[in-house]
């Protein structure tokens, strides 16, 4: 029996990690404002996708981008072409980045007292640099040397959406915080409210005391 559900519950990209890591066959069909696509995954790949004239990736992320609508998982479905050879957790890192590149008013929202919160957040001793973004990846705010937070957002949200899903399926409490490398960074991510915090640690920064700092700011 096919499984349905809202999107705003379980975004595509959690039906694809879902999915992939527990290397399923499947077809996702979405219906978002009058528009249909589809989704083809085989044996824990997104193979196929397709949604109005766009195919293959391109379909992907587009989908990525919606925030409503609703899906259909049918299991063991083949799919009739392969367009995508992309592993899929690539697939959705890039998806996540180009959401963050979308210009939108919401970054100008509050621009002063996000300004502020970064401000106090980059303060914090052991951290070289910080960003919040939402959680669809847009970045609301960054301050991070050498970069435009771009990267490090769209890696915040997908650590913080995993493990969001997977506290879900485990019945689990919400995030506390996480670390991750990249390019020797380190990225402490933190949830805070519809957001994800990241702060790049300097190479004194204990991930413990400074995710016990930016909790206290953030309650404020």
């Amino acid at each position: 029996m096919p499984l349905q559900g809202n999107l705003k519950e379980m975004s595509l990209a959690n039906l694809i990690q879902v999915n992939c890591q527990e290397v399923r066959s499947a077809r996702l069909t979405l219906d978002h404002a009058g528009q249909e696509g589809e989704v083809f995954i085989a044996d824990g790949q997104v193979v196929h996708a397709t949604l109005g004239d766009l195919v293959g990736e391109s379909a992907i992320y587009e989908m990525l981008r919606w925030d409503g609508g609703t899906f259909v998982l049918d299991r063991d479905q083949p799919a009739p072409s392969t367009t995508i050879t992309t592993q899929w957790n690539a697939l959705l890192l890039e998806g996540m980045k180009r959401l963050a590149e979308r210009p939108t008013a919401k970054r100008k929202a509050s621009e002063s007292a996000k300004s502020d919160l970064l401000i106090q957040l980059k303060a914090i001793d052991g951290v070289s640099g910080a960003l919040i973004s939402s959680t669809d990846g847009i970045i609301q705010k960054a301050d991070i040397p050498g970069s435009d937070g771009e990267g490090e957002a769209a890696v915040a949200v997908f650590i913080g959406a995993a493990a969001l899903q997977l506290g879900d399926t485990l019945q689990l409490n919400q995030l506390g915080h996480g670390v991750v490398t990249i390019k020797n960074k380190r990225l402490l991510v933190l949830q805070h409210a519809d957001r994800f915090i990241g702060l790049v640690l300097a190479d004194n920064g204990s991930p413990a005391i400074v995710a016990h700092a930016a909790n206290e700011i953030l309650k404020k």
